[in-house]
Order: C-alpha cells, then sequence, then structure tokens
C-alpha cells in the first residue's frame, strides 16, 4: 500500500482548487460555461472540464497557473511566457501519440513523462514497492451484505433514519502541497471547520478562515459554493457527485444506488487493516473504490478519480475515529490525500445530533444591485 500512498499524496485543496485558465474564472457544470480566450490545442474540451484539465497539467509538472501563465489574472489568456508555448507543443505531441499509435485513445498524457517534475527522468526508480493486495477469499461476501454490515455497524438503519440532523465541530488542518516551483510555501494551516448535514442529500461544509467563511453546501439539483462576501455559484457536476459521495458514509444506504457496475474486487491492507474491496463508478467518477474493515464491518476508506481533459485526478479519504452520539456512529477524523504532495485532514471533537432546518441549506439569493 506505501506505493499507492506515494502516487496518492499530491495534495488537495478544500472546497475548490484555485482556477488556472487562460483568462477565467471558476466553471460550473450547471451554470452557463464562460468562453475562454486563446484557446488554440485544446479546442475539443468541453469549457466544464478546462479547470481540471488545467488542473492535471499544473500536478503533472508539479508547477502553478503563473508557470505558464501571466501572473495577473486578468492576462491569463496573453502569451506573455514561452513556456506556454513550449506546453502548447507538448499537448500536439501527446495528442499526435495518441492518434497515431492508440487509435485515439487518451493513453498518454503529461504525467506519464513528468510524473510531478517540469523535467522528465530518465533513471530508473530503485527497488520500487508494489500495493498490498491480497487474495480473496474462496467465497467473499456480496457488495449488498458488505454495505449491509458498514450500516449495522454504524447503529442500523433505522437509528440512521431517525437522525433528524447533525453538526460537527472541529478544525480542518491542511499541510500544504510541495511541488518543484513553489518549496518554500509554509507546510500547515489550522482552520476551524463545521459540517451540517441531514438525511442523505443535504451537507454543507464552511470553514471559518480569517478573511471571511467559506461554504460549500450539497442540497441536490441545489448545491452551491461561496468564498467570502461573493456570489454563490452551482457546483461543478463532477464536485456535485463528489459531495454526494461523501455524505453517503454517515447514510450509507444510498451507495447501492449512487454508484453503478459495484463488484467485490477482494482484499487489500489499509494501514494494518484488512479490508474488503468494492468497486463501482459514477456519471462523473469513472471509478470508486470503497474499502470495508474485514473485522469491524467500517468503511475505512474511499478513493475516487475524478474527470478532466487528461482522465482522471485520484483522491482518497481514510476514516478514523468512529464514535456514538445520538444512538449512531461516524467518523471523527477524516484524512484526504489528493494529487500533489500533500494532506488535508479533517478533526471533530463535538458532534450534535439535533435538527437542522431545510432553508439552512437553500442557495443565498444575490445582492440587491
Amino acid at each position: 500500500m506505501q506505493g499507492r500512498l506515494r502516487q496518492l499524496r499530491f495534495g488537495f485543496l478544500v472546497l475548490g482548487l484555485t482556477a488556472c485558465l487562460v483568462g477565467a474564472v471558476s466553471v460550473s457544470a450547471q451554470a452557463p460555461a464562460p468562453a475562454y480566450k486563446n484557446v488554440q490545442i485544446l479546442k475539443d474540451v468541453p469549457p466544464d472540464m478546462m479547470q481540471p484539465t488545467m488542473q492535471f497539467m499544473e500536478i503533472a509538472l508539479g508547477v502553478h497557473c503563473v508557470y505558464c501563465h501571466d501572473a495577473d489574472n486578468t492576462k491569463r489568456d496573453l502569451d506573455t511566457k514561452p513556456e506556454k508555448g513550449v506546453a502548447r507543443r507538448m499537448l500536439q505531441m501527446v495528442a499526435d501519440i495518441n492518434r497515431t499509435q492508440f487509435a485515439g485513445k487518451q493513453v498518454v498524457t503529461c504525467y506519464t513523462c513528468h510524473q510531478g517534475n517540469t523535467i522528465p527522468t530518465t533513471v530508473l526508480p530503485f527497488n520500487g514497492e508494489g500495493d498490498d493486495v491480497i487474495a480473496a477469499a474462496p467465497q467473499p461476501p456480496t457488495v449488498d451484505q458488505l454495505i449491509d454490515r458498514y450500516i449495522a455497524a454504524l447503529g442500523g438503519a433505522d437509528a440512521i433514519a431517525k437522525v433528524p440532523g447533525r453538526t460537527l465541530h472541529g478544525v480542518v488542518t491542511n499541510y500544504a502541497h510541495l511541488d518543484e516551483v513553489h518549496q518554500e510555501r509554509a507546510p500547515t494551516t489550522v482552520t476551524p471547520v463545521e459540517i451540517v448535514a441531514k438525511g442523505p442529500d443535504k451537507r454543507m461544509v464552511i470553514q471559518h478562515n480569517i478573511a471571511a467563511d467559506a461554504v460549500q453546501t450539497f442540497n441536490g439539483a441545489g448545491s452551491w459554493a461561496r468564498a467570502g462576501a461573493g456570489a454563490a455559484t452551482p457546483l461543478r457536476a463532477d464536485l456535485l457527485e463528489v459531495a454526494r459521495l461523501e455524505n453517503a458514509v454517515m447514510v450509507p444506504a444510498q451507495l447501492k444506488t449512487l454508484l453503478t457496475g459495484l463488484k467485490v474486487e477482494g482484499q487489500e491492507k489499509i494501514g494494518d487493516r484488512t479490508t474488503w474491496v468494492v468497486s463501482g463508478a459514477s456519471e462523473w467518477l469513472p471509478q470508486v473504490k470503497l474499502y470495508f474493515d474485514r473485522d469491524t464491518a467500517y468503511l475505512l476508506s474511499l478513493s475516487y478519480q475524478q474527470k478532466s481533459g487528461f482522465c482522471c485526478h485520484v483522491f482518497r479519504i481514510d476514516y478514523d475515529n468512529f464514535l456514538v452520539k445520538g444512538g449512531v456512529r461516524m467518523p471523527m477524523k477524516w484524512t484526504i490525500n489528493g494529487p500533489r504532495e500533500s494532506i488535508v485532514v479533517y478533526e471533530f471533537d463535538a458532534a450534535e445530533i439535533a435538527p437542522v432546518d431545510d432553508a439552512r441549506f437553500a442557495r443565498p439569493a444575490a445582492a440587491a444591485r
């Protein structure tokens, strides 16, 4: 599993990543997509996928927006840096390789060669390690059995259904990512955080930053996000599916309908625990894996692939410290690993089980002009 952890721990920015686009702001799959200027190579990438595509290239090279783009956000479309021209040639090279060698399939990407560096290495690694995969038992449990065992471990379907609402209080620690360009960055930030949830389709994450709160709200088709005093904007479709998946950790019966193609893959180690691995997919998350503890039945980890124009980013969330509150168990520690060397840890020291008004999750009205 150490090999898997090294591959996953490249970083995760809380409540959405900064847009590194050619003269644009954040994109939403539910809102009209902005027009991007001076796009010469990625013309076939849908506007809603432009932001994660840019992020994929950042991660693949271990850089940030300003490596290729002007530092002035209003001039991101200009060709002020030679690196942007190099990037275009590399993108064309990758497209040509995939077209001529792989019948147009997305097989080769920036990460194939760069793997987190601006200059690809030509030296083979020494003594690499593989994943700790355990052969499956002759008769593994079924998907339904594993999910039902997890529901029972949390307190049972009836107890979960009776929960009128949850409010978790704690801190989120963001161990800042490391990359080739910004290794001098401060390693850690600790911020108060609050999570309010109700049933299978409502959850709000409020990060109390020094300047202003950052809010991300899952509320079905009315899901939204807002930073500070800015306008509330709809969540992108992929982030909406991530929020729905994360909420299912507390209300797990919906895992059976959120994901398609569910199947038991076998067993793997998560730390020193043996888990049953269930895989599935959704429209915007081409692969999801659920790791159920063989002995306790808890969901110890979930991983998912998030789409971009170059296939996928991989994220993994580990769950720990399951405590009983209001007759149900819930994980009080969440450790998030993503592509770029950082870890984000949510730790909650208080949980309230009490009714939550549906109006709490409604999208704020736009400010009057």
